[in-house]
């Protein structure tokens, strides 16, 4: 489909759900049922925004500069993700919900705006004829076919897993399992976030590896390090939980960059909506499923035995896919095709 008309209707539905939303606090009826539900409709529309704006990305910048935009991307993004919160809290002290809404509506006017003015490049022939049947078994024979990228696919996936009971316990790890407050998970969430936004800058100012799976590889290893120190903080001793989160997170932006790049990288421009779709939807059933799971098993084995554990199956999943598949080798088209 056209990608600006795409992105304009996608972000439009979720500014018309923010409405919804709106008058549904101000009639006072609201509850956490349909509160989800407005959530979960806003995330139909996240799965059709965020794919056509990554696939728009390599069709607009030169490779050797996209590892660099990417980093800028998720610099913005992240820092977006911490102010973001933080006039959330603002904005409650003097507004109610149902007015503090409205700024979400009020940046869809101001996302309208840019998204007129530039001019996306057509990646489809006008006389080309397509059909959903075909785009699917064309994507998906792309997937199947490009080697290394179905093990890719999955470690991604797995990855995402295994990371979830962190982001999801690491408040319950602070409060319960090291007895600390407020001032404690403040400065703990404090550092994690400087750590991302170091990485973040360190991506936006570089022009990224020459060989992006050996540096992702490397990189998740560091990542795992700084999961298993977590899962070892001795009992209060929360500067060694920030250093172990500050590791963690800045290894996150450089490995998502220069997974981004690779992916944009080695799939055909047409098809580029269509693998990240799949991408997107791998990441995302993985992180609800590792939620429903973190609860019962921090209460079966403790906290900080789950942390610990996740950490060493990462470098586990990890060290097989790295010997046991082709995944090494997902590069291989990209340097076919710049004739390398």
């Amino acid at each position: 489909l056209n990608r600006k008309a795409l992105i304009g209707i996608a972000d439009f539905l979720q500014a018309l759900t923010t409405v919804g939303l709106i008058f549904l606090f101000w009639l006072n009826v609201a509850s956490i049922w349909l509160v989800m539900l407005f959530l979960a409709l806003r995330g139909v529309c996240q799965a059709f925004h965020y794919p056509t704006v990554t696939a728009i990305v390599p069709s607009m910048v030169p490779r050797d500069k996209l590892s660099r935009i990417n980093g800028l991307n998720y610099l913005l993004t992240g820092a977006v993700r911490i102010v973001g919160p933080i006039v959330a809290v603002l904005l409650l002290d003097v507004w109610r919900i149902d007015q503090v809404l409205w700024v979400d509506v009020a940046t869809f006017l101001v996302a309208i705006a840019p998204l007129l003015i530039i001019r996306i490049p057509a990646v489809r022939k006008k006389q080309e004829r397509s059909s959903f049947r075909k785009d699917f078994a064309d994507g998906f024979a792309f997937v199947r076919n490009t080697r290394g990228f179905v093990p890719l696919l999955v470690l991604s996936t797995g990855l995402n897993f295994l990371v979830t009971p962190l982001s999801t316990l690491l408040p319950y790890f602070v409060k319960y399992d090291h007895l600390g407050g407020a001032a404690e998970w403040a400065f703990v969430s404090a550092a994690v976030q400087g750590g991302m936004l170091a990485g973040g800058i360190l991506m936006s100012v570089t022009k990224g590896f020459r060989r992006k799976m050996v540096a992702i590889t490397s990189i998740l290893y560091v990542f795992f390090v700084g999961y298993a120190l977590v899962a070892l903080t001795p009992m209060g001793l929360f500067w060694f939980m920030a250093v172990g989160g500050v590791i963690m997170l800045f290894c996150i932006p450089i490995v998502n960059v220069s997974y981004m790049t690779i992916v944009q990288t080695i799939i055909p421009l047409e098809m580029q909506g269509r693998v990240n779709s799949v991408d997107m939807a791998l990441s995302s059933a993985a992180t609800p499923i590792g939620m429903i799971l973190s609860g019962p098993l921090a209460e079966l084995i403790g906290t900080s035995s789950l942390f610990l554990g996740c950490s060493l199956s990462g470098i586990l999943i990890l060290t097989l896919s790295w010997f046991f598949s082709d995944i090494k080798h997902v590069e291989d088209i990209e340097k076919n095709s710049n004739g390398l």
